[in-house]
């Protein structure tokens, strides 16, 4: 008999929930208080990653801080004490090492999302964010474990509810009520 959709996606909760339980606390407030602190945020990724940046982009917004995609035809020219967030699951995304170097050049701080913490990105970082999902770059074993959900699904799903609970306390220090950040969603639509 096949597993329902609602089963899997039980089941793919309940792996992301582990994955999440490993990740560093203080990782996450490393990030954070990179946040707190940078003039603007800029976010880039590729493929998947780069929405779940786009949706953390969007709610940094949303609770008063200015944040851009890069690569977007309305995002600033990034300058020193920006801030750039990068997302990869591998950490060696070619064009994404390549907008890091310049970001670093031009005086930002780099935070590093990324399964692997000795990676290229993860190096040129100022703080790195480890998600513990699984990856087809090393073997399976108990720390590398295959997920019922495919590809990068569980790094991609891991980071941008990792993101979201991150807007929680970040909203509250800068005495924002998430019940109330409908006044700055979009509204043309």
């Amino acid at each position: 008999m096949k597993q329902g959709i609602n089963e899997i996606a039980g089941k793919a909760a309940l792996e992301l929930s582990e994955i999440e339980l490993k990740v560093s606390e203080d990782q996450i407030q490393g990030v954070m208080h990179q946040i707190e602190t940078a003039n603007r945020i800029f976010v880039c990724g590729a493929g998947r990653s780069l929405l779940m940046l786009r949706a953390f982009a969007m709610r940094l917004m949303h609770i008063g801080y200015e944040a851009f995609v890069v690569g977007d035809t309305t995002t600033p020219a990034f300058e020193a004490g920006d801030m750039l967030i990068v997302g990869s699951a591998s950490g060696e995304t070619t064009n994404l090492v390549s907008i890091t170097k310049r970001a670093k050049e031009l005086g930002g701080t780099i935070a590093v999302v990324s399964i692997f913490e000795d990676s290229t990105l993860a190096r040129l970082a100022d703080s790195c964010i480890r998600i513990p999902a699984f990856t087809d770059k090393l073997p399976e074993s108990d720390t590398n474990k295959r997920n019922t959900l495919s590809g990068g699904s569980m790094f991609e799903i891991g980071m941008v509810l990792m993101f979201d609970a991150m807007v929680l306390p970040l909203a509250e220090k800068k005495e924002v009520s998430t019940n109330r950040v409908f006044a700055r969603h979009a509204n043309l639509e």
